[in-house]
């Protein structure tokens, strides 16, 4: 029996030296695994910023020694240096523990979990949950197991992370960061599902942003209101990202100083999705609580007079924060079995709690929006271009500063329009559909504040294409002679109407009669205009017909001495387009194929380069697409190490 557990320790550990590292330090936490192999990791504390670094095993005997007999313990360092463990607590307070060596001294983190008191491991319980709002179904389980005894050496770090994964932890963790000055994309987006989870609810198979809202949302708002009203409301005021979330916000809970005391901290410090949310739960709430009327004014006024080009822009740092955090949810993949408005209705709500704590500590806004595009944008952009597959009316281009404004006008117009009853005929109405060059109304940009947001891309438009647009893109696509502008009509109209399949069947038809051949094009920026929207008309209206069409055009125009263009705009354009195909083998396939062709097309200077490092993160994001871009890889491979 002791040979063959030997044996059964030696392969595990051979093993474990063998397997990826991602493989490795996962079995390393699977404690079932860990009992089955009887491995046992030397782990190692290192106290920072002394660097003191000790046994893990040995420090957490010396705590229990020290807790259990009240008598100071001792420990050896890896540099063989002694230090004294004491208690400085004074009776009924948690341990306060300290490190101490000579003139140098540590204090350490409570770990009155260890305590052999069961009251008092149930009071550090109790008031660390509530710290943090540590989930109701988290406590239990822990309370469950403090009840009964002291936390193991291995639940030690276990119930520290669960503490962790909190908005209020990662809160105040990007805070010490931007304090030190050391910002890193892993402090800023924590890798953690759980955390997400607890940030945003556990997806519940919603396939809608308003069906979401009406489940998991409603649920999720309901428990921050019961944890603390005014913290709670801040914290609900990130999930703004959709109107559907920001009208099942509940203020009857705060009261009046209360409500004050947020809009004001949101007008000071506060992120422009939370501005957004708070403004329409403020038209909804104006009735019974008309002081935050002149909150509301003041709120319009801060996005409204956001200058979206200049370097001090809100719009622009929340843009870029946007791109870094969908960016990074798309590099680590926890959220890839989940719909895309998922993923970017969390990506939105971290954006916005990274926001908050930059405006407090005036940081440079154009460098630090510099570092978070450059740092993320390609993962962010492959990665919505693949979930258009699913959700094909919004595109990465919308992630832009000024559309992002113009959608954030378009939903106050809204709100406004849907409240009117609430604001009667005053300042805030006049602010919004006035005559004056600054109302909303006037500074609007058609059809911007029409397109969809970024978690509307599955939804069908409301509207359907106007009878008198319908007759001009039938004319166009219909007439003798075809012509570049004979397909403005049906481009303009993809995004903010509900194109057909009729529509987009008489552009692919208009495309063969013409011998895929645009007369009288005005330049190529006029081409790469008319290909895009074409690229999304076939996705948005599900036409692989057209979408056929547009690869034999791009491969017409794409190294014409005149019109032709990069291979990311070809790049794009296929992407596009292959959202057409919502089955995901056909998707696979039809994508497979044209980036293949890309491939093995004539590439000049450092587009081989370029597409490689597409296709690479494009794969990254969705693994499937290896089996029909695997010839692409090793063609654009070999020429990159030739």
């Amino acid at each position: 029996m002791i040979k063959k557990l030997n044996e059964r320790i030696a392969m595990a550990n051979s093993a474990l030296g063998i397997v990826p590292p991602l493989i490795r330090a996962s079995l390393s936490k699977d404690r079932p695994f860990k009992e089955e192999h009887c491995l046992k990791a030397e782990a190692m504390i290192t106290f920072e910023p002394s660097g003191v670094c000790v046994h893990r095993s040995e420090f957490f005997d010396a705590i229990h020694t020290i807790l259990a007999e009240k008598v100071p313990a001792k420990l050896i360092d890896k540099e063989d240096r002694t230090w004294n463990l004491t208690n400085e607590a004074k009776d009924n307070k948690f341990p306060k523990l300290v490190l101490s060596s000579n003139q140098q001294r540590i204090d350490l983190p409570d770990y009155s979990v260890l305590s052999n008191d069961a009251s008092t491991r149930i009071r550090f319980l109790d008031q660390s949950a509530s710290d943090v709002n540590l989930p109701p179904t988290a406590q239990e389980e822990w309370r469950s197991i403090l009840k009964e005894r002291a936390l193991e050496e291995n639940e030690v770090d276990d119930f520290y992370c669960d503490l962790s994964d909190t908005q209020v932890h990662v809160e105040r963790t990007i805070i010490k960061g931007i304090e030190a000055g050391e910002c890193t994309i892993s402090s800023l987006v924590p890798n953690s599902r759980r955390f997400f989870e607890r940030l945003v609810g556990a997806y519940d198979g919603s396939a809608s942003i308003q069906d979401y809202a009406d489940g998991r949302g409603r649920e999720i708002f309901e428990q921050l209101a019961e944890w603390r009203p005014y913290e709670g409301f801040l914290f609900s005021l990130l999930l703004s990202s959709h109107a559907a979330m920001t009208s099942i916000i509940n203020v009857d809970h705060l009261d009046h100083e209360d409500l004050k005391k947020a809009f004001e901290l949101l007008i000071n410090c506060g992120d422009p999705l939370s501005r957004l949310g708070a403004l329409e739960v403020g038209l909804h709430i104006l009735p019974d609580r008309p002081e935050v009327e002149s909150f509301l004014l003041r709120l319009i006024y801060l996005m409204r007079d956001d200058d979206v080009e200049s370097d001090a822009s809100e719009f622009r740092l929340f843009s870029a924060l946007f791109v870094l955090v969908d960016g990074e949810l798309a590099r680590t993949r926890i959220m890839a079995g989940e719909p895309p408005f998922y993923r970017r209705l969390a990506s939105l709500a971290q954006a916005a709690l990274i926001h908050r704590q930059l405006v407090q500590y005036g940081i440079d806004y154009q460098r630090f929006s510099e570092w978070a595009v450059s740092s993320r944008v390609e993962n962010f952009y492959m990665q919505t271009l693949a979930d258009l597959r699913v959700e094909p009316r919004w595109e990465p281009d919308l992630v832009a500063a000024p559309q992002m404004q113009e959608e954030f006008f378009g939903r106050i117009i809204n709100e406004v329009n849907n409240f009117q009853a609430n604001i009667g005929e005053g300042e805030l109405k006049h602010t919004v559909f006035g005559d004056g060059e600054q109302s909303l109304i006037n500074l609007c940009e058609f059809p911007r504040p029409y397109y969809p947001g970024p978690l509307e891309g599955a939804e069908n438009s409301p509207n359907f294409v106007p009878e008198d647009i319908g007759r001009i893109i039938e004319k166009k696509l219909n007439g003798d002679e075809m012509e570049a502008v004979s397909f403005i009509a049906l481009c303009n109209s993809a995004m903010i109407y509900r194109v057909t399949p009729d529509h987009a069947e008489l552009a692919a038809k208009a495309l063969r009669l013409a011998n895929y051949t645009l007369a009288n094009l005005e330049d190529k920026f006029q081409l790469v205009d008319i290909l895009n929207g074409l690229a999304t008309v076939a996705a948005v209206a599900r036409a692989p017909a057209l979408a056929d069409e547009l690869r034999i055009l791009v491969r017409r125009y794409r190294r014409d001495a005149e019109y032709g263009f990069s291979i990311e705009v070809a790049t794009r354009i296929c992407l596009v387009a292959s959202a057409s195909r919502q089955d995901m083998m056909e998707w696979r396939q039809f994508t497979g194929d044209w980036l293949t062709e890309l491939a093995f097309s004539e590439l000049e200077g450092d587009e081989f380069e370029v597409l490689h490092s597409n296709l690479l993160t494009l794969m990254h994001s969705v693994p499937e697409l290896w089996i029909s871009c695997a010839r692409a890889d090793a063609a654009l491979k070999a020429i990159r190490f030739r």
